[in-house]
């Protein structure tokens, strides 16, 4: 194993700081927005979420996850409990997707 010495251990940690902050400097260089300048507001307001994603409220990703879940659990050795599992993860997932598309604004 080489054995590192005192000036290059301190090259190293004199070294890594500068590279992080030269990495930095060009994103904490960008110039403000002139003042009294905001965003424009969205031309229209967002679609209804059943727009955003057809068919896949949470009945139907609960189908889908009954479908996928029967598979897994026919190679697992029980297709029923399988499709059980799925048809609650496939239900909770649609649900939660669905809930962060609101909260982000990408439907109503």
């Amino acid at each position: 194993m080489a054995r590192v010495g005192r000036p290059c251990l301190l090259l190293g940690i004199l070294a890594a700081p500068m590279s992080i902050g030269l990495s930095m400097a060009p994103a904490c260089a960008q110039h403000p927005p002139p003042p009294g300048y905001y965003a424009p507001p969205p031309a229209y307001p967002p679609p209804p979420c059943t727009a955003v994603s057809p068919g896949r409220g949470a009945v139907g990703s609960a189908a889908r996850g009954a479908a996928a879940g029967a598979a897994f659990g026919a190679i697992g050795g029980n297709a029923g409990r399988g499709a059980a599992i799925g048809a609650t993860v496939g239900g909770v997932a649609g649900a939660a997707r669905r809930g962060a598309q609101r909260s982000a604004g990408q439907c109503y």
